[in-house]
């Protein structure tokens, strides 16, 4: 493969992808080229001052640029119903009454509860082995369905990670392609609202809600314009932070014909903990983790250290919580926590035996960290840790 055109990284902000700039910075990697920085909008406060920091001491002095890009505001998106947004929240249906079948003896005490035609060697049963019919049970053996006790329950389930795609890997590829060179569509009519900036949303239709409001596709503009694919031959190096520790996240399902994944500190054999200890020997003792401070895949220590240390970030949780959790066409509710009770009274200061009970004691030490700490990494563009694989799909991440 040929030398690529740019060297771009991922960063999310978070220990790994601050090792990576400050490594190239120093000179230990090859030079970089940018960095993108993926803002969904609602990342903690001390995420946005540590990319300042980042900006000013470490990336502009290199000449590094950091590029910033958004598709909008995740927690503000979520909550229009015209758009077709979500968070991957847990879900709880209303409780209701049901019994669970079970198999009882046929109340009628016929013959075909012993039964076994299996003790017969061949040739013709002798007569009046075979028992008499039995309306009951219909002759299967003597045994009928039934029904236990009634007892109360709810249909729990999680909603799709899609936000991912959406906040994060669509508008990288995106910038990647505009550095490479990439030229953009002139501005066109939307089609899907004919260019009048409001529609009916499908979603909306389904439940005969004739409510017109602003198209979701060209956020009410009534105009699309299209960043085209990069010139032939054109390829960017898109750096990601894996430590040797996430050896099981790494994947090329992202890479694209312009953009392809490397991982440096794995070259480097580089774990968390030393990306840490590097970090702090430079200098750089608390590096937050980059997540949504509403995400459903923060581990209770994580909601212990925002409502005990970010009070701001707590509320702001616990409000939209509250706002999340019913919506138009909804069966089901949505909660932040996987306790599926309300942020402000979920059990955060607890760590369930189910969360930490492992084949083995090195696995049990290591999920009992994770069911605590959530994702150590925040949400990756690339892989998350929590859900399946982002699959990059050309036509949705243009």
């Amino acid at each position: 493969m040929s030398e690529p055109t740019l060297r771009l990284l991922s960063l999310g902000a978070g220990v790994q992808s601050t090792t990576l700039l400050l490594l190239a910075a120093e000179g230990r990697l090859p030079g970089l080229d940018g960095a993108i920085f993926a803002d969904t909008g609602w990342e903690p406060a001390a995420v946005y001052q540590h990319l300042d920091k980042l900006e000013e001491e470490i990336a502009k002095p290199a000449g590094i640029p950091i590029y910033r890009v958004s598709t909008g505001r995740i927690q503000d998106d979520v909550l229009d119903p015209d758009k077709q947004r979500s968070l991957p929240a847990h879900t709880a249906s209303e409780w209701y009454e049901k019994r669970d079948p079970i198999e009882v003896t046929c109340p009628a005490a016929c013959g075909w509860v012993d039964f076994n035609p299996h003790d017969w060697y061949g040739g013709e049963p002798p007569e009046g082995e075979i028992p008499a019919d039995c309306a009951t049970c219909g002759n299967k053996g003597g045994v009928i369905t039934g029904y236990g006790p009634p007892y109360k329950t709810r249909d729990l389930g999680m909603l799709n990670r899609r936000c991912t795609q959406t906040y994060k890997l669509t508008p990288i590829l995106r910038q990647t392609r505009l550095l490479l060179g990439a030229s953009t569509s002139d501005p066109a009519p939307c089609r899907y609202c004919e260019g009048a900036g409001t529609r009916i949303a499908p979603w909306r239709a389904k439940r005969n809600d004739m409510t017109s409001g602003p198209c979701s596709v060209c956020d009410g503009t009534g105009t699309l314009a299209r960043v085209n694919q990069p010139p032939a031959g054109a390829w960017a190096e898109q750096w990601i932070g894996f430590s040797t520790d996430e050896i099981g996240r790494v994947s090329d399902r992202g890479d694209t014909r312009y953009s392809k994944s490397r991982h440096p500190l794995l070259e480097l054999s580089m774990s968390r903990t030393q990306c840490d200890a590097y970090l702090k020997h430079h200098g750089w003792t608390s590096v937050e983790k980059s997540s949504c401070i509403g995400c459903p895949f923060h581990g209770n220590a994580e909601w212990r250290r925002m409502r005990d240390t970010d009070p701001q970030s707590w509320q702001e949780a616990i409000r939209f919580d509250k706002a999340y959790r019913t919506g138009p066409g909804l069966r089901h509710q949505r909660f932040l926590h996987i306790s599926r009770k309300p942020l402000d009274e979920a059990p955060i200061d607890k760590i369930r035996r189910s969360e930490w009970q492992m084949d083995t004691i090195f696995d049990a030490a290591y999920e009992a960290e994770l069911a605590e700490q959530g994702d150590p990494d925040g949400c990756s563009p690339w892989a998350c840790r929590s859900g399946q694989p982002v699959i990059n799909d050309e036509e949705e991440a243009a």
